[in-house]
């Protein structure tokens, strides 16, 4: 396999929450793709099925194929690289993932199990904290026993850790479900209406400090991941950094009420040595859970330590996402940088399947 293979399958799109972020992240990356000199063949998953199109639009119609179908012809065909944009749910999840394997195809994101550890908030909590690393103090809250037992678990956890409390989908991905609340009515509520998507919560200790997005990217085959420039994320605090104001890029001050832009600082402005230890832990993170091509590890920066939040392995590539920003201050224009996932793609292709490694 050559790193120099001309054509790439871009896929996107997906029936759950995220479809919107990733069609605009396919739309940035098929411009990337092409400005680095590869031909783009796009394959868009609807409601009906997997949807090849031709060179228009990322959202015009055309035939519904059964996944193995479109696998197997671009297989036979020759294609060896899949750029995957899918968001969330089965395309981040390692569900697309062991897809792919099945027609040892080559592809951007995380394999089956480090995209099934990244993808579950919890399961990646409870690795980070594992390799020595702080997290939230946190408490898990499954449907069933929280209907049974729903003023005891709210009574738990207020003298557990002391509001503001963050309660989290523990599969939303783009920040999806992410909601700060104040008191125990704020908190009954969020909780409940989490439930009624996912089977179990997280509800997060609310730690006040700065706010970290760091990008790690794997290189070619026998090169160490390349730790990109960390982006602070700006806000004042009680201000989630949820869907909506990634999206519009703005949010209301909650002490003027005013709408204010989202502001972020890259490269930001910390002391040397504590940036160089956060890159060490991302890169470690990024090696020991096996996140594949690229990652974008969430942190927070409190006056004692940092604590890890999240991870991505499928991270948005839109013109406002933290990933192209932090690229391009790192010296990576956009089609550089997915050129590099390319790259990276087929080197953790080969490490997957040398030896009958198998999908890994």
């Amino acid at each position: 396999m050559s790193s120099a293979k001309d054509e790439v399958l871009l896929l996107f799109g997906g029936t759950w929450s995220e479809r919107d972020v990733s069609i605009k992240s396919a739309a940035q990356v098929r411009t990337y793709l092409e400005a680095a000199g590869f031909r783009v063949r796009l394959v868009r998953w609807d409601e009906t099925g997997w949807i090849s199109l031709d060179s228009e639009g990322l959202e015009a119609a055309g035939e519904s194929h059964q996944p193995w179908e479109l696998l197997s012809t671009y297989s036979s065909d020759g294609g060896e690289v899949v750029f995957n944009c899918l968001h969330g749910g089965p395309g981040e999840d390692g569900t697309v993932s062991a897809w792919l394997d099945m027609f040892k195809l080559a592809y951007t994101g995380a394999g089956v199990v480090g995209g099934a550890v990244s993808a579950c908030k919890i399961t990646f909590r409870q690795r980070v904290k594992g390799m020595g690393f702080k997290v939230p103090q946190a408490a898990v809250i499954h449907e069933d026993y929280w209907s049974k037992n729903m003023d005891q678990v709210l009574e738990r956890l207020s003298s557990a850790f002391s509001a503001p409390w963050v309660v989290k989908d523990p599969y939303g991905g783009s920040s999806d479900g992410v909601k700060v609340v104040d008191n125990k009515s704020q908190l009954q509520e969020a909780v409940s209406e989490t439930l009624k998507l996912q089977p179990m919560v997280l509800v997060e200790q609310y730690l006040v400090g700065q706010e970290f997005s760091i990008p790690c990217l794997s290189m070619r085959q026998g090169a160490q991941p390349q730790i990109l420039q960390p982006v602070e994320i700006c806000l004042p605090p009680g201000v989630p950094f949820d869907r909506q104001v990634k999206d519009n890029g703005k949010y209301i001050d909650p002490e003027s009420r005013k709408l204010c832009a989202l502001d972020y600082r890259c490269p930001p402005d910390i002391d040397s040595n504590l940036q160089l230890e956060l890159a060490r832990a991302v890169k470690q993170i990024h090696m020991e859970l096996d996140l594949g091509t690229c990652s974008r590890t969430d942190l927070i920066l409190t006056d004692e330590d940092f604590y890890f939040l999240e991870t991505n392995t499928c991270p948005g590539m839109t013109e406002r996402s933290l990933v192209p920003y932090s690229a391009r201050e790192s010296g990576l224009e956009g089609a550089e940088l997915v050129r590099r996932m390319v790259e990276g793609a087929i080197a953790q292709h080969l490490k997957r399947w040398s030896g009958g490694a198998g999908g890994r």
